[in-house]
């Protein structure tokens, strides 16, 4: 979840402005973009003897559009995608399968791939007009696979979910390692509030260890910082060293992990700054953020004119940027992102017991789950549940059963209101994520057995055969997310979701399926690729009962 080259890409993903709904702007270009990620791309591909490049891209980033603007508005780069490429356009929020595997190669992501769905080259950030030309020159000339992946497949992975003591030693360690002693977060060049790191602390704090209190409190302290102090809602991250060069993207994911993190610090410390900052997310998501359905929308933009930032403009007043104009805001509405705002919504009720926070999250879940809904087709259901059965009387005794327990029935989340492919594991995981933090708030079992059905849907669609899940289910045959990626972060919050769901059921299923992520997550060659993992540790701690003080 850090590695360093992650977080170096954020730099490349500078704040911009993006039209409403994240239409991806076409003019200028005279280049004909596909706006679909499907099988039928590489078919043509292979019939017109063509490349194909990706162009993924945030609607929020400022140089995704200064590369739209300057490299593909290039007469050369022009003349060579038409002759040579099908060029291809993608939002990366509303495609998660493809966020998920290209996301280190910053936004916008550049992959170019053959007929055969193989990536011949994938590159981060801006890429210059003349080094594209290059580059698309290369692939002509040489078309072989570049291959700098990490490949899975030679990983042997743990038969048990417990971690070896010499794994949870260097994880310790790195988290201690990359903490930054002057100036809180994590001792890198951006400025982020890494909800994880801080999580762990506040655990040990709560233990009286006097080391991670103190590195909790340097952390929270500084990233306050990030909170605009005019309209509230918290800025993505921090340039140059510090914390005071914000860039300034709202969005949603980063609500909700603010929102979460200063709830659980609030709690322990009751500090009125942390209670100051729940106030102020919450103010942004109801002022910015907020459907007139109470869901949640994606992102707003930073820059009131697009490519151009807004450093002066964001040390106006309310009435001076009202003036000038409002960034606009990419109102789709995600599972994904309004779980996550729902989960952090109820840890600020269970915080300061102040019902306006359970009232916004409840009203956003069932909105969630009238309008996105999916995979709770009773036949398919029944026909799963009674594959195995042959005897009637059994047959009429699981009917029974079913009647009085319809936490059998599995309900999976699609991403969007219409989707290009999917289900993906984060639309239904945060949402079955959602659901168990509203029953443990309410005791309500309606949403316990919400949470269940998202469980069997991810055991059924996103499972693993070995370790772990996957980020979604294969989309075609050919193209990039035939492969689907197992996330390090997913499968984290996925252990410690069913194992949430296991000690307020006691149904082993939901135990096997924490252990299943466990064994990915507590194999070295996983949980060491990055510059800390403290969600690991977490995670061990619930999960296996360690103690880490």
């Amino acid at each position: 979840m850090k590695k360093i080259f992650v977080v170096f890409l954020m730099i490349l993903a500078s704040v911009g402005f993006a039209p409403i709904n994240g239409v991806m702007s076409t003019e200028n270009t005279n280049i004909q973009w596909t706006t679909k990620w499907t099988e039928s791309i590489f078919e043509q591909a292979k019939k017109e003897n063509k490349f194909i490049i990706l162009d993924l891209e945030a609607v929020w980033c400022h140089w995704c559009h200064v590369m739209h603007k300057e490299t593909y508005s290039n007469p050369g780069v022009i003349s060579l995608l038409k002759e040579h490429y099908i060029p291809v356009r993608v939002d990366q929020d509303s495609r998660p399968d493809l966020s998920n595997r290209y996301k280190d190669y910053g936004w916008p992501a550049t992959i170019v791939f053959n007929s055969k769905g193989e990536e011949i080259i994938k590159r981060s950030g801006y890429i210059q007009p003349e080094l594209m030309k290059q580059l698309l020159q290369k692939i002509i000339n040489d078309p072989r696979p570049e291959s700098d992946d990490i490949d899975d497949s030679e990983i042997i992975f743990l038969s048990d979910q417990e971690m070896i003591d010499e794994l949870r030693k260097k994880l310790k360690t790195n988290h201690y390692s990359s903490y930054d002693q002057n100036l809180g977060g994590l001792k890198l060049f951006q400025k982020f509030l890494d909800s994880d790191s801080v999580e762990y602390s506040l655990k040990l704090a709560a233990e009286k260890n006097i080391a991670e209190d103190e590195m909790a409190k340097k952390t929270l302290y500084a990233a306050i910082a990030l909170v605009d102090p005019v309209w509230g809602g918290a800025y993505q991250y921090s340039t140059m060293g510090g914390w005071d060069s914000p860039h300034y993207e709202k969005l949603a994911t980063m609500q909700a992990r603010f929102m979460r993190i200063y709830s659980k610090a609030y709690e322990h410390y009751k500090d009125p700054k942390y209670l100051n900052v729940i106030k102020d997310i919450h103010r942004y998501l109801k002022d910015f953020l907020m459907s007139p359905e109470g869901v949640f929308y994606v992102s707003q933009d930073a820059d009131v004119i697009q490519g151009e930032h807004s450093k002066e403009y964001y040390l106006k007043d309310d009435s001076e940027r009202r003036n000038i104009g409002i960034p606009r805001i990419d109102t789709h509405i995600y599972s994904n992102q309004n779980g996550l705002i729902i989960d952090a919504l109820v840890s600020a009720y269970n915080a300061t017991s102040d019902k306006v926070y359970l009232d916004d999250a409840i009203r956003a879940a069932e909105w969630v789950v009238k309008h996105r809904s999916s995979g709770f087709n009773l036949q398919d259901n029944l026909k799963r549940i009674f594959s195995d059965i042959t005897e009637p009387v059994t047959v009429i005794e699981s009917l029974k059963w079913i009647v009085f327990n319809m936490s059998w029935l599995e309900r999976g989340f699609k991403h969007d209101e219409k989707n290009d492919a999917g289900p993906f594991l984060a639309d239904t995981l945060n949402m079955g994520r959602a659901f168990i933090s509203l029953y443990n708030a309410t005791n309500n079992k309606k949403w316990l057995k919400r949470a269940e059905q998202t469980a069997r849907f991810i055991d059924r669609h996103f499972t693993s055969p070995v370790v772990g899940f996957a980020t979604s289910e294969a989309s075609c045959k050919v193209c990039a997310v035939r492969r689907p990626s197992r996330l390090v972060e997913e499968n984290i919050e996925l252990a410690r979701f069913t194992n949430n769901l296991f000690l307020s059921t006691n149904y082993s299923l939901y135990k096997e399926m924490a252990n299943h992520a466990m064994r990915f997550l507590a194999t070295p060659e996983i949980a060491l690729r990055t510059l800390t993992e403290p969600g690991i540790l977490i995670a061990d701690m619930e999960i296996n009962g360690t103690k880490e003080f």
